[in-house]
């Protein structure tokens, strides 16, 4: 191991240990408890020496770092992390909502028991960033919740990382999670049916989601707009099919359209990811203008009755959700950040 460090460049840990057998030969390269097995290039050594890498973005990373290391934990490699890796980290990743944080945590959970309601130890001030929180506090709140959902027990309940083991509530959830077709390759786009979006999906959605990785000679996702699938059948059955054969959703709530609530609603049912996305100019309610800047309040209808004219915003009940926002001179830049936003949260 290198003389000039003794901490961990993510997390600050001081108990680091030497490489693994075969990594003797790159410098910056140890096992952290918190972290995973780190690699670094030179270059980006020195600049976490340097300090150019603010607290939070070093939280991310660690909770970036490990997650890709269990991930990762079958299929060693030698490649250490470059300085361009750790910016391409922090800029794909997306913070987890307390919902995301519960389901992601369950299913940790399965995965380390191996019999119906073994009892399991979390190592909270070591295993925290698995479960993409930012401190020990979080994970301890995050189960704590999951206790009050009652999809855990917990043998001491004011410390549930002690011994906790799921309940067949929690085993029920669980099979609702698994339930979503992880081998499929297809995404399916909910997006309002205008002349305009078909150029933002033809531009931007599409390429996002059809990227080739490099090394691949086919894209991994195929993007799916039910206008572009043939079909005989009631178009809501066609929806709803393809909805159900989907990997994850992108759903854009550009437009108010009450029919892509409903698709957005029928996904997250399912448990698929869905990522959000809507025009700028229709994230938040407005009135609309004439073409000399004055109010439009109402017009009437074939009754004669008032009829309120207003530009809706993002519904209430997703406006607490992280979306991406865009306009139509930056096509690219909404281009890049949606392809970004699935390399972090779908792969």
């Amino acid at each position: 191991m290198a003389t000039n460090f003794n901490a961990c460049f993510f997390c600050g840990r001081t108990d680091i240990i030497a490489p693994e057998t075969g990594f003797e030969d790159i410098p910056y390269s140890y096992k952290c408890l918190v972290c995973g097995h780190v690699k670094l290039t030179e270059e980006a050594a020195d600049d976490f020496i340097g300090e150019s890498f603010s607290k939070k973005n070093k939280l991310i990373l660690s909770i970036s770092h490990r997650n890709d290391y269990e991930k990762r934990k079958k299929k060693k490699q030698s490649k250490p992390y470059s300085l361009e890796d750790l910016h391409r980290l922090i800029n794909r990743y997306v913070i987890f909502d307390p919902i995301e944080k519960m389901n992601n945590a369950l299913l940790i959970l399965d995965n380390q028991s191996t019999r119906v309601a073994q009892k399991i130890k979390i190592p909270i001030k070591d295993d925290f960033t698995y479960y993409h929180c930012f401190d020990q506090h979080e994970l301890l709140a995050l189960l704590n919740m999951l206790v009050e959902e009652g999809y855990i027990q917990a043998q001491d309940p004011p410390n549930p990382h002690n011994k906790l083991w799921i309940t067949a509530k929690g085993y029920g959830k669980i099979r609702e999670l698994k339930s979503v077709n992880q081998e499929s390759n297809m995404c399916f786009v909910a997006i309002w049916f205008a002349h305009d979006m078909n150029e933002v999906y033809k531009k931007a959605i599409k390429p996002a989601i059809e990227f080739i990785e490099e090394g691949q000679a086919e894209p991994r996702f195929k993007a799916i707009k039910i206008d572009n699938v043939e079909h005989i059948n009631d178009i809501n059955d066609e929806i709803i099919a393809a909805i159900r054969r989907s990997r994850f959703m992108v759903c854009d709530l550009t437009g108010y359209r009450g029919g892509i609530y409903f698709e957005a609603g029928f996904a997250y049912g399912l448990g698929l990811d869905i990522i959000y996305t809507c025009r700028k100019d229709w994230c938040k309610k407005q009135e609309l203008k004439d073409q000399y800047g004055s109010v439009v309040k109402e017009l009437f209808d074939e009754a004669d009755k008032p009829v309120r004219i207003v530009k809706e915003g993002v519904h209430f009940d997703l406006a607490h959700r992280n979306r991406i926002e865009w306009d139509e001179d930056n096509l690219e830049e909404f281009k890049i950040k949606l392809k970004n936003r699935i390399k972090a949260v779908i792969i």
